[in-house]
């Protein structure tokens, strides 16, 4: 018979890191490639700032699930939804600055 206290108990702050990872990484790619597409077609500035901010949001998203995936690390519990929120915030908050420089032409 298996005894309640044998379970692996759930590592909040991974699973809140993979949930801003997911939002994170989405957003930025989304909000991103509106961004490349804009530029690409002129009409980027008329639209710049609200993708600009609501790309810089979905990267600090990105930021606050890193630093819970961080803490989900050293946390009881897995950590395997830490890691994988963490790579995902990691990506979300690189893709940020790799569509910032695809929109400004570099």
């Amino acid at each position: 018979m298996m005894n309640d206290n044998s379970r692996q108990q759930p590592n909040m702050l991974g699973n809140a890191s993979l949930a801003l990872g997911i939002a994170s990484a989405a957003l930025v790619f989304g909000i991103g490639f509106c961004g490349v597409v804009g530029a690409n077609q002129g009409w980027v500035a008329l639209a710049g700032v609200p993708i600009l901010v609501c790309g810089f949001s979905s990267a600090f998203l990105g930021l606050l699930g890193a630093g819970l995936g961080l803490a989900g690390l050293f946390g009881s519990g897995g950590r395997n939804t830490a890691v994988a929120g963490l790579v995902l915030s990691l990506l979300g908050m690189c893709l940020f600055v790799v569509f910032l420089v695809a929109v400004r032409g570099g």
